[in-house]
């Protein structure tokens, strides 16, 4: 039965997630990554908790012996944290005293959506990396978890990856659990249907990008709407928009490659500024690559676009910039095609 079939299901969620976000639950919802090499993160999570591993990139298996050890780290693992061996694990842990009741909750959850939905949002990430690895010589293996509370977490992952990409790369989500999965069924309510977002498989780090854009969160459908046009006059991986990536940038150390694709390997960087661009973090990051390039003297290759006169440091009153409060975003998207062209 697909979710259009379950409103009345996803109501009584709404109810039930609704009652006790009200309670405000000192419980946490975070991921973290496991190398082949450890964990790349010591912390110590506190008691209780519930941890669940979501999905493994076991690797490439290598045609000269990489089928036996395959075979050797099965028998070898303890498949409560999955499969040894693997390039890189995500895993969720819910801390907090009711992290059982959330737990129990986000099982029922998880059982809302079919086996197509489920397969969807179980695969969504470890699907694109094993595309973007394929050689035609050592094929990529993956696996998933299929317990409905890992679909449930992947799903929450899956509905911050359209609302605030930014978000589903951290590992310590801002959001109570609770909170969030209100925020999941009542846009799941709304919008009954799973379905990818327009991605790339080429590898973000190998690609000069014409254009890139900086930018928060809370201007993503004006900036979506700029980057439509942007794409449907430069063609695809010409344009750097973080949805067309999410796979490649759920990683370790993402700070450093989006420094490099901003500093390096973008020919413009258009950034959005406004008082939510000074206030956030990965904002904040990105914004560093734009000041770096400007202080070697490239200033031609930074455009600045801006929703409102919030101070920003670093950017001054003789600073010229397009004001988006009087330009449709296909007028905006039209200023940055002509400096792409100048360039």
């Amino acid at each position: 039965m697909s979710l259009r079939k379950k409103r009345s299901e996803i109501e009584r969620l709404i109810t039930a997630f609704g009652r006790e976000a009200d309670k405000f639950h000192d419980i946490a919802f975070s991921v973290f990554y496991v190398t082949d090499k450890g964990s790349i993160d010591d912390r110590k999570f506190i008691s209780p908790n519930h941890t669940i591993m979501l999905w493994q990139y076991y690797g490439k298996i290598d045609p000269e012996g990489g089928a036996e050890r395959l075979l050797k780290n099965i028998k070898d693992s303890d498949f409560k944290w999955g499969l040894r061996g693997a390039e890189l694990s995500a895993f969720a842990v819910i801390e907090g005293e009711s992290c059982n009741l959330f737990s129990r909750m986000a099982k029922r959850a998880g059982n809302l959506f079919n086996e197509k939905e489920s397969s969807f949002i179980k695969n969504r990430i470890v699907e694109e990396i094993q595309n973007s690895a394929i050689d035609g010589i050592s094929p990529p293996a993956a696996a998933v978890n299929a317990n409905d509370m890992a679909v449930w977490l992947n799903f929450l992952l899956y509905y911050l990856s359209k609302v605030n990409p930014e978000k589903e790369q951290m590992q310590r989500i801002g959001l109570d659990p609770y909170s969030l999965s209100l925020l999941a069924l009542e846009d799941l309510l709304d919008n009954p249907k799973i379905e990818k977002v327009d991605k790339s498989l080429t590898k973000v780090d190998q690609v000069n990008f014409k254009v890139a854009l900086s930018f928060p969160g809370e201007y993503r459908g004006y900036v979506s709407n700029v980057v439509g046009v942007l794409k449907e006059c430069l063609g695809n991986d010409q344009v750097f928009y973080d949805y067309d990536y999410q796979s490649q940038l759920a990683i370790p150390n993402l700070d450093a490659m989006l420094q490099n694709i901003y500093r390096n390997n973008s020919d413009l960087v258009v950034v959005f500024l406004c008082k939510e661009y000074s206030e956030k973090e990965w904002c904040g990051l990105e914004w560093r690559a734009v000041r770096d390039i400007i202080k070697s003297k490239e200033s031609e290759r930074v455009m600045f676009v801006r929703f409102d006169d919030s101070k920003i440091d670093g950017v001054f009153s003789i600073d010229g910039y397009i004001d988006a409060k009087q330009f449709s975003e296909a007028q905006v998207a039209g200023f940055i095609l002509e400096r792409v062209q100048l360039a």
